[in-house]
């Protein structure tokens, strides 16, 4: 196939189309080579206490869906911690980038028995827990875990789920004590809840797993494919961070600009209004937690804007949306504007809207962007969009709180740039200054996940754990910016090191939200301050290519690199004479 077709393939809705025709088109795609071209490379292993053979093949496919090209190596049936503890096996040979752990409740060996206190039944799930815990430790790159999950019978029926000797007790209380205690280069998956998703009946099969060591049914391997790949993008940082909402008969049931705010469908009093109140809740609850809200609508910009002011049952507000495009020009039109606006790529982009042409239409047109399948029947949008897993989250940080407001200024700023002519009485008037933040357990999710997120301002594809960023402390540059409007957070990031006569920096992240503002050029003192510190008359750096990161190669000269023989960047710690003013007061370093 194409890499067109291979694209399109990607594209569909894997709900609405048969588990065994899902396998069969999985497999088509592992084996077609064109499908490297599609993602980034990534070298994946899979550790189980079950066969996935036929797991493994729609594996492929659902991380495909992520932007990750995974070579996939499988290890033996029933054999993961001697997989990790051995450090001259299989899977250390291999040199996997990322890990996938699939136990089953079948791999629990500290049940306890009936009558026991609930002291020692949590004793025997914390030895459980950190026997995992261990495992993890051992390996050194991101890793995927699914949870425990619930067994197939109680046998103390409704109290086995809470009584200390129940078997479901036991698996609730591991589960619960592998995510109290879990570090920065984890995430779970959680088994429970994608067997209540998919059905315990789909889940259990009994047979199957007699025959051929496979726990649940053909028809559930998409939805746990589709959830382990979800967790895995979220923990490599290629989760989307946009969702672009249709208003009419999306956010409320009718047309605004035919029925007026006052006859649009919305409330919590009548089944019809209803279920547009709970979407505008559970999208409120996305925005809350750092998913970026945009509309994107064919209505004249008053028009949409007015139920938004004037109608008591809304539930998201403007201050709710980063960027609101209402015009009537075609809907990738509109995204494109959104996308610009916000300076951030398509395939960070979710499209939500109830016509099933305008869907279409952004499909063909844009590819890169996610478009929610959403039914007729609004009852059933909030399941369609939680569904499609486009927004995975590992851990949450303080700036994930105040992304909307991040990018509603961001958008704000850049509308004002193409109308002030002095860009550097501009920049001044915002008084922009950065505080260089120590690495501390408060800071240290937060540096983990911009260096994993950040994909157009990054050098090359490095990632680094807790315990790596813990490890090289001193060397890690956090930078914090504040200005007059709002305090951004720590929005770069740069991870340095002596080198001969050289301050390496092996990578330099800085997000989108502040592109424009300068800070690589306030950055890049702050590097040769630390240069200066230690002695080193240089800087160096690995610049490594990719489908995103062009702009750094454009920047790189600007900041006075040169490419040597060896293709690292090299470059003198004082800045070249023409490099502009970055108008930014350091008012802290660590």
């Amino acid at each position: 196939m194409s890499v067109t077709e291979l694209q399109t393939m990607l594209a569909e809705d894997w709900r609405t189309i048969p588990a065994e025709e899902v396998l069969k088109r999985a497999k088509r795609f592992a084996k077609d080579p064109q499908r490297t071209e599609l993602g980034r490379k990534l070298k994946v292993a899979v550790l189980s206490g079950f066969l996935t053979d036929y797991l493994a093949d729609i594996l492929v496919l659902m991380l495909a869906r992520r932007g990750i090209a995974a070579e996939l190596w499988r290890g033996p049936y029933g054999v993961m911690a001697g997989a990790v503890l051995d450090e001259a096996s299989a899977l250390h040979s291999f040199g996997p980038e990322l890990v996938l752990m699939l136990p089953s409740h079948r791999d629990l060996v500290r049940a306890p028995l009936t009558a026991v206190s609930a002291e020692e039944a949590q004793a025997a799930a914390n030895t459980e827990g950190e026997a995992w815990r261990s495992l993890w430790g051992r390996l050194a790159v991101p890793v995927v875990q699914l949870t425990f999950d619930p067994p197939p019978a109680r046998p103390l029926g409704e109290l086995d789920g809470f009584s200390a000797g129940g078997l479901l007790n036991h698996v609730r209380c591991v589960n619960r004590s592998l995510a109290e205690k879990l570090p920065g280069h984890v995430a779970l998956v959680d088994a429970e809840w994608l067997a209540g998703r998919v059905g315990f009946e789909r889940w259990h099969d009994a047979r199957l797993y007699d025959m051929c060591k496979q726990p649940f049914a053909f028809d559930a391997l998409p939805t746990v494919a589709d959830a382990l790949a979800g967790a895995a993008a979220g923990l490599l940082g290629r989760g989307r961070k946009c969702l672009i909402l249709d208003l009419d008969n999306t956010l409320w049931g009718g047309e605004v600009g035919d029925v007026g705010t006052a006859g649009i469908t919305l409330g919590p009093e009548t089944a019809e209004g209803a279920p547009f109140v709970v979407f505008q809740r559970y999208c409120k609850q996305l925005s809350q937690r750092g998913v970026v809200l945009a509309v994107c609508s064919k209505n004249s910009d008053a028009v949409a804007r007015a139920p938004f002011m004037e109608h008591s049952a809304m539930v998201l507000s403007l201050d709710d949306i980063a960027c609101f495009v209402a015009n009537f020009e075609d809907k990738a039109s509109g995204i494109l504007q959104i996308s610009k606006g916000l300076n951030l790529g398509l395939d960070a982009m979710v499209f939500a809207d109830d016509h099933p042409v305008e869907r279409a239409w952004v499909r063909k047109q844009l590819p890169e962007v996610q478009v929610v399948e959403l039914p007729q029947d609004p009852a059933g949008f909030v399941r369609a969009l939680d569904d499609c897993g486009a927004f995975p989250i590992t851990r949450l940080t303080a700036e994930d709180f105040d992304r909307t407001k991040s990018y509603r200024l961001q958008a704000e700023l850049a509308q004002q740039q193409t109308t002030i002519a002095d860009m550097d009485d501009f920049l001044a008037s915002l008084q922009p200054r950065v505080v260089v933040e120590p690495v501390t357990p408060s800071s240290l999710d937060r540096i983990v996940q911009i260096i994993a997120k950040t994909n157009q301002f990054k050098l090359n594809a490095q990632t680094f754990s807790a315990a790596d960023i813990e490890k090289c402390a001193a060397d890690v540059l956090a930078i914090r910016l504040v200005d007059k409007l709002q305090d951004y957070g720590i929005v770069a990031v740069a991870v340095t090191r002596p080198n001969g006569r050289c301050l390496h920096i092996d990578n330099w992240v800085m997000s989108c939200r502040v592109f424009s503002r300068r800070l690589e050029y306030a950055t890049r003192e702050l590097l040769a301050r630390r240069a200066t510190e230690r002695g080193l008359p240089s800087l160096s750096l690995a610049y490594q290519p990719t489908s995103k990161n062009g702009l750094i190669a454009e920047l790189l000269p600007r900041l006075g690199f040169i490419k040597n023989g060896a293709g690292d960047w090299i470059a003198p710690v004082d800045p070249p004479a023409d490099v502009p003013a970055h108008h930014i007061t350091i008012v802290g370093t660590q």
